[in-house]
């Protein structure tokens, strides 16, 4: 068992607080990805769990064992963890072939040749590298790297897989192979598996859950799509995917729809995202792809908005157009459709379950 258990988790730097409380709960077998933007705190969470840097306060455990202890001044180092971490960087021995990189971490905990030799040859199986055991470092591309580096860290079964931006230096096609994989190696494992990226489709794809953090805090922790469909803050909202913004005053409330008057007088049904506890101000969000685009006024209809403006840009994407549409007050929208509309007058459908009031 490997599960994770991250309490109230504090970073100090000198005056400079890092990490603010941050609690995660990993269970056993789960891909769990630490998402947002640089300086968020997301590496020095997973470097706390590493043993990579000290902790100020909380409590780190995996499977049932203590790893920190804030309030008794516990902390095992590093080498007692037996943690598998891959850096974005490979980290590979360049002096050394494919072979003599995975034999590394093995001699270090006193593994037999022979036994090392079985455990080699089933971690390069694993990612699909057997033929290249002779290799060095320099004569492999940046995906076969990265696949022998992930090997190293699997050869020595680790109880707990922590991977910083691993795929951030291979290009963007090399990229979906791999996170592809990626996925699947981790399913065929069931590693427990704390991943770090800023990359929000890279989150999207490979996570079970998504933990996006702000200024050292979990903004929210979600499953992608409540992450993506259901954003608890603009911050997310805008962080994970593209959003449209538009401020207003909430005119009257029901039970988990709020009607919202725009600058320009006209009026939206926004959801709220957590109906026990409404925003106290008014900022609506739409995602550009769910915003629907014709030339002629759409039938009105229950569970719709409706807004009309002018185009005052269009760009071409290959499979879909995207149009910035002013609608007058100062509020230009963007919306994200494979149809295309011509003349400069444009109407906006988008559904009320795609509307979402969130907090500023």
């Amino acid at each position: 068992m490997s599960e994770v258990v991250v309490d109230r988790l504090v970073k100090h730097y000198g005056p400079v607080q890092a990490l603010h409380e941050v609690s995660l709960h990993v269970p056993d077998g789960e891909f769990l990805t630490l998402l947002g933007p640089s300086g968020c705190g997301k590496s020095t969470t997973l470097f706390a769990i590493a043993g990579l840097d000290s902790p100020s306060g909380g409590r780190i455990t995996v499977g049932g064992r203590t790893f920190y202890d804030g309030s008794t001044g516990l902390e095992l180092p590093p080498e007692k963890r037996n943690l598998g971490l891959v850096f974005q960087s490979y980290a590979l021995w360049p002096h050394m072939n494919v072979r003599q990189n995975l034999a590394f971490p093995l001699r270090l905990r006193k593994v037999g040749r022979k036994e090392q030799d079985v455990r080699i040859e089933e971690a390069l199986s694993l990612v699909e590298m057997g033929a290249y055991i002779d290799r060095y470092p320099h004569e492999l591309s940046g995906g076969q790297q990265q696949r022998v580096a992930l090997a190293r860290t699997l050869v020595f079964r680790p109880s707990l897989l922590l991977l910083d931006e691993p795929l951030s230096n291979l290009d963007a096609k090399l990229r979906i192979k791999a996170r592809s994989w990626l996925k699947q190696l981790q399913r065929q494992l069931g590693l427990t598996t704390i991943y770090v990226t800023h990359d929000q489709s890279e989150a999207l794809a490979l996570s079970d859950r998504i933990a996006v953090m702000e200024k050292g805090r979990v903004s929210q922790l979600g499953t992608p799509e409540e992450i993506y469909r259901r954003p608890a803050n603009a911050f997310v909202a805008d962080f994970v995917g593209a959003s449209n913004f538009l401020p207003g005053e909430i005119v009257e409330r029901t039970a988990g729809t709020a009607k919202v008057k725009l600058a320009g007088g006209e009026v939206l049904s926004a959801l709220w995202p957590d109906p026990a506890s409404p925003p106290s101000g008014a900022l609506v969000t739409v995602r550009p792809e769910h915003i629907a685009l014709s030339a002629e006024p759409p039938v009105p209809g229950p569970g719709l908005n409706i807004l009309s403006g002018r185009i005052v840009e269009r760009s071409y994407l290959g499979a879909r157009l995207l149009y910035a549409v002013d609608c007058g007050g100062g509020l230009v929208l963007m919306a994200e459709t494979e149809t295309r509309v011509e003349g400069d007058s444009a109407w906006l459908r988008f559904a009320v379950d795609d509307t979402l009031l969130v907090r500023a």
